[in-house]
Parts: structure tokens; C-alpha cells; sequence
């Protein structure tokens, strides 16, 4: 059924820095059971989002869409779409999650193959639910894909690619219906938002995403703070952090270097925000990091929320 959106109603941005030669990121275990509370703020993420319902049953919104799901639901939902999700009263429904570029990630397969190449379009701007008894294929692979990334066994990659690849022609079979399409309008955000993530190691005024949007500076970075929950400038350092987080764990380039590749001018100030935001020196964070994801560290973003954490929000 339908459900309109307060205008006022709050968001939260979640921001997943993926990596470059393999972009997916695996969220799952006991970190992942979904509270029955009901949050009164969407939320919404940079890049596609693959969920896997694994026990019990609850509630979606997404964007002015209302939907039920239970074990075994498979949701694809594109980057930048507003929604939220809550178990059904008295249980807590346990969720993995896939998060994923599959234009990087598939590179020339992806272009090979006209009829993938269109669904992966159609993604761009989607939002799609797939229950067990409607697509009963969705899950096991989803499924085999989790178990791969979790297992990291040799030829791990070329599993995942391949099982994404068998995913996408699935749901190529599927009529997707006019109702999964994003509203085009729901996020007025998103050309500043994907600006950043390609352009962060760039300088720009901030008057520059504001004409993206259409919207007049002062409109804009008033939005951006209800929104996003940070400043402009402060996102364009976060996503430069995060970036760097993934240079530092998987590259041995030396740190200046690693400030140079993410748009620091000097080493100082890549030293100084890094250590505002990840709470530790560059140097310190590699030395501990220890193959940790570059999730940063704020907003409950590598666990579910807590209901206590939702009532407070809620407030």
C-alpha cells in the first residue's frame, strides 16, 4: 500500500567505500538482526544494495512504498533510494547484505552481453522486491554468493563474478513493474552525491553541487546538513578518508602518496582529518587495520541499529 512521506522527514546517508579491483561488500552475521522499532528516518547508501531476508518476517519502506517481506526475500534496492526496514512486533528478522558495483565488478562481461547490459540499466534507478514464492532462485544465489565472500576459497572471485552474472540474467526473465522505478524526484541529493564519490579527489566549490541540484547555496547546504547529517565540505573529506582507508590497507604506497591520490595538497591536513573522522593517525590505522573493511566508523553502519538507538533517533 501507499504511504506518504512527511516533506521534513529526516534521512540518513550511508557511505560504503568499495575495492577498486573487486567492488562488493559482504555485511552479515549476528551484527545483522533487524529491531521491531520502526524508524521515523530513511536511509539510503551510494552504491546498489542486495539484501537477504534469512529468519522471520517484517516491513519495508521504500521511498512512498510500503511492503511486507519474509525469510527468504531477496531486495535490490539502487544507490540513493530512500527506505527502512523493521521485524515484525515481538521478533527480530536476520538479514545479510551485498553491497556492490557491478558495472566495475563485471567490466567486460557486462558489455558483452546486451541483454545484462539492460537490466544493469534498469537497476540504476530501481527498487525491487523478490519473495521465495515469486522468484525462488533469488535467495540460493544470493545465498552462494554470501558463502563465497565469507569462505574466500581459491577462485572466490570468479565464483562471485559468475553467480552475479547468473543473477542478473534471472532477473532479466523478470517484468519489472512501473512501481520498482525510483521516483526521479525523491532525492533531490543525488547529482552531488554521485559528483563526490567521482570527483573527491578534486577541489571545487561547493557552489558547484548546488547548481547540480538546482537548488540555491544556502537551500543546499541546509538540505545537505537534514540529509546527509554532515556539511558539504565535511562529506567531500569523508569520502576522501575513505578512500584513503582502502589505498592504506591494500596498497604499500607511502602516506604521502596516499594524501597526494585522495586530494590533500599537504600531508598536515590529510593527517589532521584523518585523524578527526577515523579517531587515529593514517600510520596507526594501517598498523591495526588488519584487513578490516573501510566502512568508517559512524552511524551503526557495519550493524543493525538497535532499538534503542532507533527510539532515540526517533525522538
Amino acid at each position: 500500500m501507499g504511504l506518504a512521506r512527511p516533506k521534513n522527514r529526516l534521512s540518513e546517508y550511508r557511505s560504503y567505500e568499495l575495492e577498486s579491483d573487486f567492488p562488493i561488500l559482504d555485511l552479515q552475521g549476528e551484527e545483522w538482526y533487524i529491531s521491531p522499532v520502526r524508524s521515523t528516518r530513511l536511509h539510503f547508501h551510494n552504491c546498489l544494495e542486495v539484501g537477504l531476508c534469512l529468519r522471520k518476517s517484517g516491513g519495508m519502506v521504500i521511498e512512498d512504498r510500503e511492503v511486507s517481506f519474509s525469510a527468504g526475500t531477496v531486495t535490490v534496492i539502487a544507490p540513493n533510494v530512500l527506505h527502512t526496514t523493521w521485524s515484525d512486533p515481538g521478533e527480530m528478522s536476520l538479514w545479510s547484505y551485498l553491497y556492490l558495483d557491478p558495472e566495475a565488478l563485471l567490466g567486460d562481461a557486462l558489455l558483452d552481453i546486451p541483454e545484462i547490459r539492460r537490466v544493469h540499466r534498469l537497476l540504476a534507478d530501481s527498487q525491487l522486491i523478490l519473495p521465495p514464492e515469486e522468484a525462488p532462485w533469488a535467495a540460493p544465489l544470493v545465498q552462494a554468493m554470501l558463502e563465497e565472500l565469507s569462505a574466500r576459497a581459491t577462485g572466490y572471485r570468479a565464483c562471485v563474478r559468475g553467480l552475479l552474472l547468473t543473477f542478473l540474467a534471472r532477473l532479466m526473465r523478470m517484468d519489472i513493474p512501473e512501481q520498482a522505478r525510483a521516483n526521479p524526484q525523491a532525492l533531490a541529493l543525488a547529482p552531488a552525491l554521485s559528483y563526490v564519490h567521482q570527483h573527491y579527489m578534486e577541489a571545487f566549490p561547493m557552489e558547484t553541487l548546488a547548481e547540480m541540484c538546482h537548488l540555491s547555496p544556502t537551500h543546499f547546504r541546509r538540505l545537505f546538513q537534514e540529509q546527509v547529517g554532515t556539511n558539504p565540505l565535511d562529506f567531500v573529506h569523508q569520502a576522501r578518508i575513505a578512500a584513503s582507508c582502502t589505498l592504506l590497507r591494500t596498497t604499500n604506497e607511502s602516506i604521502a602518496g596516499i594524501a597526494g591520490r585522495v586530494g590533500y595538497a599537504s600531508l598536515s591536513a590529510f593527517n589532521r582529518h584523518f585523524l578527526r573522522i577515523m579517531g587515529e593517525t593514517p600510520s596507526h590505522w594501517r598498523q591495526s587495520s588488519e584487513g578490516t573493511h573501510s566502512v568508517l566508523t559512524y552511524s551503526g553502519w557495519k550493524k543493525a541499529e538497535t532499538s534503542e538507538e532507533i527510539l532515540r533517533k526517533n525522538q
